[in-house]
C-alpha cells in the first residue's frame, strides 16, 4: 500500500489475527512492528515517525495494539485466545465471560447464573446469553458468530454458542457507536471461530467433575441433609492447520482447515419431594386436618382451622333472622356453608368415582405427614455432542473466502421419571435440542483504499418437550374421548395442598426455529476519511408443532368457609372437593401450530475522520426496518381498540375493540415502522500520547416484538371449565368430571367470525398501531496510559429508553374510580345487555347469562372477558453509570483485567422478559403507570469483577530457577493462577399483595414501618412487620422495588491451577484444577417477598415464608482436567 500525500494509511476490513507493519521511504531508516494482534470488530491507530538514514537500515519494534482506542468512542471488552482458554468456566460456555465487564449482569436466579457460572443441566446456551447490558432489558443484545447473526428471534438470546476450543476471539461492545449494528441497544457480543494456520496445532482435552470434591450446599448442611451425586465428564480434540492431501493438493499457504468434536455426559440422581393424599384421605376421612377452634360462624358455630365444608351448602342468611335449614338463628348477614361433621367424607356423601380414580395415580407416600411426604430419587441425565469444520482459502493476497458447518446434538432431561417410569401421572419430561450453524464469508480488496466483505449464514435451533405419559389416552379417566385426540397425555391435574398430577414439565411441543442473514460491508478510504458502507438482512422463523395441554381444578376453594366470599385460612381441601366431584377450573381446546417469520433490514454509512493528527470524528447513519411478524397462511390477527365491534351494533350501542384478522394483502400483525433512523456521532481526542477523550451518542432501536406474542384465536381455541355461575356461590350443576366442557368445545372458526372473534371470551394480541422502542445512548471519558502495558478507562455512560416493551398489560382493568361503589354493587347481578346476543355456553365470564357481574360492564371493552395487550411499549427507563477499568496487558506473567460499574437503573416496566427476576410483579394499577417508576429489578449499584493470569517466574527460562535441570523443572516449573472474582449489590426487593378484589390491578402491601431489619438473617432478611395488607379501593403503599431494601450481595471467586510440561516437538501437557465458588461463600436467593393476607378485610400476613430465605446459589465445585497441546 502507497501512504497518502498526508502520509496517511489504513487497512480495512482485516480480520482478527496478529500482523507485522512495514514502512519503506526513500531518505529515511525502514521500519518494521511485529506483534500487532487486531481483536474482532477492532479499529487500531499505530502513529509513527520514521528517522532520516538508508533504507538499508531499518528499526524493529515488536508490540501489541496500542493500549489507547483512539479511533472511536467504543466501550468493549477484549478477551483473546489465551484468556479463553485458560480462565475458568463453569461449562466452558463461552458466553459466560461476557459478565468480566462489570456493567454486564446476569440475574436469572431460577438458572443459578450470577456471576458467569452456570447451572450443570437445562439451556444453557440460552440461559447464559440472558443478559442486560448497561441498561438494556433482557432480550434486547445482538449476538453475532464469525459477522452473521446469531440471535433467536423469540426471546433474544444465542442460538449456537460454540466451544471453547473452537473460540479465537470474544468481545463485548456494551456502547457501540458506530452505525455498523442495529436491531439492539447498542449492545454485541462478538465471537469469532479459530480458522487454520500455516502450521498444524491442535489440543487434546477432559474435564471432570464429581460430587466427591464438591462441598454441599447451604441449606443442604443446615438441615442435615447430605450432597446430591453428581458426574459430569466433557472431553474433546480440535485441530488445525494447513490443507494437504499427499498427491492430491499440496498448496499448504492457501487452504487452512479447522475442526472440534466435543462431547459432555453428565448424570446425578434428582431427588423430589412431593405432598400426596395419604391413604386416609383417599378413604374419605380427612380427620387429620381438623385444629383448634379459631372463631363461629354467622349461624354461631364453631370455626375449626382445616375445617371442610360442604360445597353444594352455600346460602344466603340475614343477621336477625332464623336460618331455615338449621334452624339457628344468623347474626351476621352474608353467605354460609356448612361444616362436613369430622372432616369425614365418607360418611357425609357418596364419592365421585371418577376423583377416586383420578387420585388413585398419586404414588404411596414414602413418610408421614400431611406435606413433603413423598420422597423419591431418579436418573437426571444430560449429555451433549458437537462438531465444527471450518475451511479458509486465499485465492490471492487480496480475495479470501472461508466455510463454517457447526452442529451440536443436546439431551436434557426437564423433569426426571421419579414417580416411576410406568406411571402416566408422574412429571417425567425429556427435552432433545438440536443445533446447526452453517456460514460462509468472502472478502475482497478491489485497490489499496477499496474493499468489501460479505456474510451469509443459516442456522437452526430445534426444540423439544416430550412427556412420559404421551400417546395415554384421558378417556381412560371417563374424560370425554374427545381428549383422546386432541390432548394425547395425562391431563393436568390440580387437587389442592397436593402435588400435581400429571406433566408438569410442559406441554408436548417442538419448536423449530431456523434462521438465515446476510450482510456486506465497503471501506473506502479518500484522504483522511474512512467511510464504510452497508447492508444486514435477517429473516427468523419460529414454527410449533404440539399438543394441547388439557388440565383440571380441584383447588379446594369450594370446600373453604364458612363465608365463601371471605373464606378462613386454612379451611378446605382440594381432595375432599375431587371426592364430591366438583371442579373449579381447568381448560382444553385445540392446539393449533404456527409458523411465524420476522424480517429485519439495516444500511448504515459511517465516515471515520481523522480531521487533526489529535482528532478523529465518528459520524455514522443508519436506517432500519423491523416488519412485523407474519403468520403462514394468515392465521392471526391483531387487537385495534378503536374499530366499532358489531356487538355493540346489536345491543344498540357503540363498543370500540375488536380483534382483526390479516388478510393476503396485510399481513402484518401491526403497522410497520418506516420510520428507524438512528444517527450515531463520536469523538476520539488524543492531546497526548498517554491520554485520550473519548465521547459519543446514539439512537438505537431494539427488538419492537418478538415472535410469539399476538393471537391466533379462531386457529387455536381453549373453552374454560366454568365452575360456578357468576354470583351463585355453588358449584355449577351441569359440568361434572365425566363433562366438564356442557357447553361443548369452541369450535375452529378461523377468520370466519370476522369482528366478533373472542367475543365473550378473553384475548390477547399486539394492537395494531404501536411506536417503535427505541434507547438514546451517550458517553463520555478518558483513558489514560500507564507505560506501554497498563490503561486506565474512566467512563460515563447513560441510557434512556422510550417505548420500553413491558409484558402483557391488562387493558380492561376496571377503572379505579368504579371501587368506591364496593364489592356488593360491583359483584353483584345486573341484567345482561348482551344475553341472546352470545350463545349459550359462548363465554367464559356468564356474558351468555341473563345476569352478569356489574364489574363486568364497567370494565373497558366490555364484550370481552379480558384483554391483554402483549409486548405494549409503554415503558421509560433511565440508565447512568460510572464505569471504571484497568487493563495490565500480559507481561512478566501477569495479565490483569478489573471491571468496576457504579450505577442507577430506573424504569416503571420490567421488560417483556420481566420473569427473569424473582421479585417481578405487574403494574399495580395500569391507570397510573407513571407511579410505576422505582430502581429496576436487575438495578445493581455495585459491580466488580476482577479477572487475572499468572504465570509463576520459576522454572527454566524464567526469573527464578532459570537454570533448573529438567527433572526439578518438571516439579516446580510451568505453574500458572488464573481467577475470576466478582462482587455485586444485592437485587432491590419488591413486595406483592393480596390481589383480591383488585379487578384487574396488582395491589401491593400498606408499608406502616422502615423494612430494613436491623439484624438479617435467612429467617428474617426485613423487617416483616412494616408491612399491612392494603385496604380495599387501593394500590398500597409499597413501591414497585424499594431502592435501599435489597437481597443478599453476591460475591464469588472462580480460581484455576494449572501446571504445564513442556515436551519434545513443540508439545505440551497442562494439568489443571479448577475452583468454582472456590472460598464456599454462601451466596443467597432474595427472600420471599408474597405478603399474603388470609382475610381481606382484616389483612395479617399468613405467608409464613414471608421474609425467609430458602435457597442459596451453587457450593464449591471441583473440576480436574487434562490438555495435550501439539
Amino acid at each position: 500500500m502507497q501512504a497518502d500525500s498526508q502520509g496517511g494509511f489504513s487497512f480495512g476490513l482485516l480480520p482478527p489475527s496478529t500482523y507485522s507493519l512495514s514502512i519503506e521511504a526513500k531518505g529515511f531508516k525502514g521500519y518494521k512492528q511485529t506483534g500487532i494482534t487486531l481483536d474482532a470488530g477492532q479499529a487500531a491507530t499505530q502513529d509513527v515517525s520514521l528517522t532520516v538514514g538508508g533504507q538499508q537500515e531499518q528499526i524493529v519494534i515488536t508490540s501489541e495494539a496500542p493500549l489507547l482506542q483512539t479511533s472511536n468512542s467504543n466501550i468493549s471488552t477484549d478477551v483473546d485466545a489465551k484468556q479463553i482458554v485458560e480462565l475458568p468456566l463453569n461449562l466452558r460456555n463461552i458466553i459466560g465471560l461476557t459478565t468480566l465487564n462489570s456493567s454486564v449482569n446476569n440475574t436469572t436466579e431460577s438458572q443459578s447464573l450470577f456471576g458467569g457460572s452456570a447451572a450443570t443441566n437445562g439451556n444453557a446456551d440460552q440461559d447464559i446469553s440472558f443478559l442486560n447490558f448497561s441498561g438494556g432489558f433482557f432480550g434486547t443484545s445482538a449476538f453475532m458468530l464469525d459477522g452473521v447473526w446469531d440471535t433467536s428471534g423469540d426471546w433474544g438470546a444465542s442460538i449456537y454458542v460454540p466451544s471453547v476450543d473452537a473460540v479465537q476471539e470474544f468481545k463485548v461492545q456494551n456502547n457501540s457507536f458506530t452505525a455498523q449494528y442495529g436491531w439492539s441497544t447498542g449492545n454485541v457480543v462478538d465471537v469469532v471461530t479459530k480458522s487454520g494456520t500455516s502450521q498444524f496445532h491442535g489440543s487434546a482435552y477432559e474435564f471432570y467433575r464429581n460430587s466427591a470434591m464438591d462441598a454441599n450446599l447451604w441449606f443442604a448442611n443446615h438441615n442435615g441433609q447430605p450432597k446430591p451425586d453428581f458426574d459430569r465428564n466433557q472431553y474433546g480434540v480440535s485441530a488445525g492447520g494447513p490443507l494437504y492431501l499427499p498427491k492430491i493438493y499440496k498448496q499448504t499457504n492457501k487452504t487452512f482447515i479447522f475442526g472440534l468434536y466435543e462431547r459432555l455426559k453428565s448424570a446425578t440422581p434428582s431427588l423430589s419431594t412431593d405432598t400426596v393424599p395419604p391413604a386416609a384421605f383417599l378413604a374419605g376421612d380427612l380427620s387429620a386436618l381438623l385444629g383448634a377452634q379459631v372463631g363461629v360462624d354467622g349461624l354461631g358455630r364453631p370455626i375449626l382451622s382445616g375445617q371442610i365444608y360442604d360445597p353444594n351448602s352455600a346460602r344466603q342468611i340475614t343477621a336477625g333472622t332464623v336460618d331455615p335449614k338449621t334452624g339457628l338463628a344468623a347474626t351476621q348477614t352474608g353467605y354460609i356453608r356448612d361444616p362436613v361433621p369430622g372432616n369425614n367424607v365418607a360418611a357425609y356423601t357418596t364419592f365421585n368415582p371418577l376423583a377416586v380414580k383420578m387420585l388413585s395415580y398419586y404414588p404411596k407416600p414414602t413418610g408421614a405427614g400431611l406435606t413433603n411426604n413423598y420422597t423419591a430419587s431418579a436418573s437426571d441425565p444430560s449429555a451433549s455432542r458437537e462438531y465444527l469444520i471450518r475451511v479458509d482459502h486465499n485465492f490471492t493476497g487480496n480475495t479470501r473466502i472461508f466455510g463454517r458447518y457447526s452442529y451440536k446434538q443436546e439431551y436434557k432431561t426437564g423433569t426426571p421419571e421419579t414417580w416411576g417410569a410406568d406411571n402416566p401421572a408422574g412429571p417425567g419430561n425429556l427435552r432433545p435440542n438440536n443445533r446447526y450453524n452453517i456460514t460462509a464469508g468472502f472478502s475482497h480488496v478491489f485497490t489499496q483504499t477499496f474493499s468489501m466483505n460479505s456474510v451469509a449464514g443459516f442456522e437452526h435451533w430445534g426444540e423439544q418437550s416430550t412427556n412420559q405419559s404421551l400417546g395415554f389416552k384421558p378417556s381412560t379417566l371417563g374424560l370425554p374421548s374427545y381428549l383422546d385426540t386432541n390432548s394425547a397425555e395425562f391431563p393436568l391435574i390440580s387437587v389442592g395442598g397436593e402435588t400435581t398430577l400429571g406433566p408438569r414439565g410442559g406441554q408436548e411441543n417442538t419448536a423449530l426455529r431456523p434462521t438465515g442473514s446476510a450482510g456486506v460491508d465497503f471501506l473506502k478510504i479518500i484522504n483522511t476519511h474512512t467511510l464504510s458502507f452497508g447492508f444486514m438482512g435477517v429473516l427468523s422463523e419460529q414454527n410449533y408443532a404440539g399438543l394441547y395441554q388439557t388440565s383440571l381444578s380441584f383447588g379446594g376453594g369450594f370446600t373453604n368457609g364458612p363465608d365463601p366470599d371471605n373464606p378462613t385460612a386454612n379451611t378446605g381441601s382440594g381432595v375432599a372437593q375431587a371426592l364430591f366431584g366438583v371442579l373449579d377450573g381447568g381448560n382444553t381446546g385445540v392446539q393449533f401450530n404456527p409458523a411465524i417469520a420476522k424480517k429485519y433490514g439495516g444500511i448504515y454509512i459511517q465516515d471515520d475522520w481523522r480531521s487533526t493528527p489529535k482528532l478523529t470524528l465518528n459520524l455514522g447513519l443508519r436506517y432500519e426496518i423491523q416488519y412485523a411478524p407474519t403468520y403462514r397462511h394468515n392465521t392471526a390477527g391483531y387487537f385495534d381498540p378503536q374499530v366499532a365491534n358489531p356487538i355493540g351494533t346489536a345491543i344498540g350501542t357503540t363498543l370500540p375493540g375488536a380483534v382483526v384478522f390479516v388478510t393476503p394483502s396485510h399481513r402484518a400483525t401491526y403497522d410497520t415502522n418506516y420510520a428507524n433512523v438512528a444517527p450515531r456521532v463520536g469523538f476520539s481526542y488524543n492531546p497526548e500520547p498517554k491520554l485520550v477523550f473519548r465521547g459519543g451518542f446514539g439512537i438505537f432501536f431494539p427488538p419492537s416484538a418478538y415472535l410469539n406474542q399476538t393471537t391466533t384465536d379462531g386457529f387455536s381455541t381453549s373453552t374454560n371449565v366454568i365452575g360456578e355461575l357468576s354470583g351463585s356461590r355453588v358449584p355449577n350443576p351441569a359440568v361434572s368430571i365425566s363433562n366438564p366442557w356442557p357447553q361443548g368445545l369452541r369450535a375452529v372458526t378461523g377468520n370466519s367470525l370476522g369482528l366478533l372473534q373472542d367475543v365473550g371470551f378473553s384475548t390477547g394480541a399486539y394492537f395494531h398501531s404501536r411506536p417503535s422502542s427505541y434507547v438514546m445512548q451517550f458517553m463520555t471519558g478518558l483513558q489514560y496510559a500507564f507505560g506501554p502495558t497498563n490503561v486506565l478507562d474512566v467512563t460515563y455512560v447513560g441510557l434512556l429508553g422510550r417505548h420500553q416493551l413491558s409484558g402483557g398489560l391488562n387493558e380492561t382493568q376496571l377503572n379505579p374510580a368504579y371501587l368506591s361503589l364496593g364489592t356488593d354493587v360491583l359483584n353483584g347481578g345486573v341484567p345482561n345487555p348482551f344475553n341472546g346476543y352470545i350463545a349459550t355456553g359462548q363465554s367464559s365470564c356468564s356474558l351468555d347469562q341473563p345476569t352478569v357481574a356489574e364489574n363486568q360492564l364497567l370494565h373497558p371493552f366490555p364484550q370481552f372477558c379480558g384483554v391483554t395487550q402483549n409486548d405494549a411499549p409503554v415503558g421509560f427507563s433511565n440508565y447512568n453509570a460510572l464505569q471504571v477499568n484497568f487493563k495490565h496487558r500480559f507481561t512478566q506473567g501477569l495479565d490483569v483485567l478489573v471491571s468496576y460499574t457504579f450505577s442507577k437503573f430506573l424504569d416503571n416496566v420490567e421488560g417483556t422478559n420481566n420473569w427473569a427476576y424473582s421479585s417481578n410483579q405487574g403494574p399495580a394499577n395500569n391507570y397510573n403507570l407513571a407511579a410505576e417508576k422505582s430502581v429496576d429489578s436487575g438495578d445493581i449499584p455495585h459491580s466488580l469483577v476482577v479477572n487475572y493470569v499468572y504465570y509463576l517466574p520459576v522454572g527454566r527460562g524464567k526469573k527464578f530457577g532459570s537454570n533448573l535441570n529438567r527433572a526439578t523443572d518438571a516439579v516446580l516449573g510451568g505453574w500458572q493462577i488464573s481467577g475470576i472474582t466478582t462482587v455485586k449489590s444485592g437485587l432491590p426487593l419488591g413486595f406483592s399483595g393480596n390481589n383480591i378484589n383488585s379487578y384487574g390491578g396488582n395491589p401491593r402491601p400498606d408499608v406502616i414501618g422502615d423494612p430494613k431489619a436491623v439484624h438479617r438473617s435467612v429467617n428474617k432478611w426485613f423487617n416483616t412487620a412494616a408491612f399491612a395488607y392494603a385496604p380495599y379501593g387501593t394500590f398500597g403503599t409499597a413501591p414497585r422495588n424499594f431502592s435501599n431494601v435489597r437481597g443478599p450481595y453476591y460475591q464469588n471467586w472462580d480460581l484455576a491451577i494449572l501446571k504445564n510440561w513442556t515436551l519434545p516437538k513443540e508439545t505440551r501437557l497442562q494439568f489443571r484444577a479448577e475452583m468454582f465458588n472456590a472460598f464456599n461463600h454462601p451466596n443467597f436467593y432474595t427472600p420471599n417477598t408474597g405478603y399474603g393476607g388470609c382475610d381481606p378485610n382484616a389483612g395479617p400476613n399468613c405467608n409464613s415464608s414471608f421474609g425467609t430465605i430458602t435457597q442459596t446459589f451453587f457450593a464449591r465445585d471441583v473440576q480436574i482436567a487434562g490438555k495435550f497441546y501439539w
